[in-house]
């Protein structure tokens, strides 16, 4: 069964693949869903909920985010290190909107270590 063009499932998988990250390791960064339903919904087989397709899609952008940072393709296997980084970017940015700063170096290192790690 084919996507249709404008759905969450559609979006999500050509995210990965302008990424460059395999399903797999996505199920792993985004915690939302197992790689087995990840790739039903990807294959059309099965929608995903609207709850799960929206946290997948925020989830998603936030790797863009990261990769449009980075200089280098990122090592999207590397899923500890990434979704430390983006759990930090994440806590970070909910900081900065309470007018608070004290994590920004830590983010800026977390994203850094995953352009080093990227690197090698």
């Amino acid at each position: 069964m084919a996507l249709a063009t404008f759905s969450a499932e559609s979006k999500i998988k050509n995210g990965l693949r302008e990424l460059n990250c395999a399903e797999s390791n996505f199920a792993k960064i985004s915690g939302v869903c197992g790689k087995t339903r990840l790739i039903d919904g990807l294959a059309g087989q099965k929608d995903f909920d609207r709850r799960d397709a929206e946290k997948m899609l925020e989830v998603l952008g936030e790797m863009q985010e990261l990769q449009f940072e980075i200089d280098v393709p990122i090592d999207w296997s590397r899923t500890d290190k990434i979704t430390t980084a983006l759990v930090i970017r994440r806590v970070s940015r909910i900081a900065n909107e309470l007018n608070d700063q004290s994590l920004n170096t830590t983010a800026t290192r977390a994203t850094k270590e995953v352009a080093d790690v990227s690197r090698r």
